[in-house]
């Protein structure tokens, strides 16, 4: 019985542990827009935000990505305002249907530099992470309510167990 006890307890621990943590460097692409700092050149950012236009070109894409704060799984959070427009640049072809306009994502990889260019008439020094790992989000509509942990109290019936009564714990 006591190996049974320990059993459910590890699983207990796991199901209560975080993972995937996403830390944030607190240097925003507007941030770097603006000061063009080469010194953080090569070092691996994860920003994230909503795409905004996809360009193939022969050997890499340029996805344009409006930048936003992140929670700590990275799912990029439309509250907290924009953090400022980047390039994310992928070796490779990206489907453009699978990256439309509003798609949100993440992107990790090191910083490449600066490329000018611009937003309508203005001009803008877009920030440029080489894209090493994109991750593509479900619709935002999912994530309206927050991603704060919430309480939900469900009755199950069934069959089975001792003389047909079973107990049930879910995560």
């Amino acid at each position: 019985m006591r190996p049974f006890f320990l059993l459910l307890l590890l699983l207990l621990l796991t199901a209560c542990s975080t993972g995937g943590r996403v830390q944030s460097s607190g240097i925003t692409p507007a941030t770097l827009s603006l000061s063009a700092d080469s010194s953080v050149k090569g070092k691996s950012f994860t920003w994230g935000g909503s795409v905004l236009s996809v360009k193939n070109l022969k050997d890499r894409t340029l996805v344009e990505v409006m930048a936003y704060p992140l929670n700590a799984k990275g799912l990029p959070l439309g509250k907290g305002g924009m953090q400022g427009r980047f390039l994310a640049e992928y070796s490779g072809f990206l489907e453009p249907a699978e990256y439309p306009q509003g798609q949100l994502i993440t992107v990790t990889g090191p910083l490449l530099g600066y490329v000018d260019g611009k937003v309508g008439a203005a001009d803008y020094r877009f920030p440029v992470l080489q894209a090493e790992q994109i991750k593509r989000w479900p619709d935002s509509r999912l994530y309206r309510r927050g991603d704060k942990p919430r309480v939900n109290l469900g009755v199950g019936f069934g069959s089975g167990g001792y003389r047909g009564i079973g107990i049930g714990i879910g995560f």
